[in-house]
């Protein structure tokens, strides 16, 4: 079984859906307002696309951004504890 990182999929999607509903509203009104097609379809057709791939960036790069977010909280925790450390140290 394949190990698709479901939770960075959602957190890239929902970091580019701004991008996607500008572009899927830009793409929409000017269809709409050229008689090009829908509006619903000019949406899609922009935000779509851009949601697909911030999925599978999710998908791909998961490990490596988890791998990340951990390496960042265990340096974090031992600054902390190093700098507590060094508050007993002190003369």
């Amino acid at each position: 079984m394949e190990n698709t990182n479901e939770f960075w999929e959602n957190v890239s999607m929902a970091a580019a859906s701004p991008v996607a509903i500008a572009a899927g509203f830009a793409k929409g009104a000017f269809d709409a307002s050229t008689d090009n097609g829908a509006f619903s379809d000019g949406f899609s057709s922009a935000a779509g696309p851009i949601l697909r791939k911030a999925k599978d960036f999710g998908a791909e790069h998961g490990t490596t951004m988890t791998k990340g977010v951990v390496t960042g909280a265990a340096g974090a925790l031992g600054a902390r504890i190093v700098r507590e450390g060094f508050k007993y140290l002190r003369v």
